[in-house]
């Protein structure tokens, strides 16, 4: 990606092609005080520079709830919820955890964190048909 479809001032530019970075991924492949060092640029210069380079790359498109209601609908196994095995809670989850995404248990001590996770281990490896994931293996990570 060209450096020049940026949106910075062109003394930047030239900061930036004077210490021969080529693109916009070799840009942001370097720590701040790297390009400082290399572009002689000033951290302010710097933070606009790799502010610029992400967005670049990312893309300024906003998704909407819209977007991603209809995204769900159209890939619907990428939203999967796993069941906590009580109906109670799977109606509170409604329907469950989400499996696109990190779930935290917190609680006080001796709540049932450490069994719940483990009901959740199993879960995961019932067969679809039992109401798992057929996944396999499984892990938990506890800290306190």
């Amino acid at each position: 990606m060209d450096l020049d479809q940026l949106d910075l001032n062109p003394r930047i530019i030239a900061a930036v092609k004077k210490a021969k970075l080529r693109s916009v991924k070799e840009v942001l492949h370097l720590s701040g005080p790297d390009l400082q060092r290399l572009t002689r640029l000033s951290g302010p210069d710097v933070q606009r520079l790799l502010r610029a380079a992400s967005s670049h790359l990312r893309g300024s498109s906003v998704c909407t709830a819209l977007q991603l209601l209809r995204q769900k609908e159209q890939f619907p196994e990428q939203h999967q919820r796993l069941s906590l095995g009580c109906p109670v809670l799977d109606g509170l989850l409604r329907g469950g955890l989400p499996l696109d995404g990190i779930t935290e248990l917190a609680g006080r001590s001796s709540a049932g964190k450490t069994q719940l996770a483990l009901q959740l281990c199993l879960a995961v490896q019932l067969p679809r048909r039992h109401g798992g994931l057929g996944a396999g293996a499984a892990k938990t990570v506890t800290t306190r």
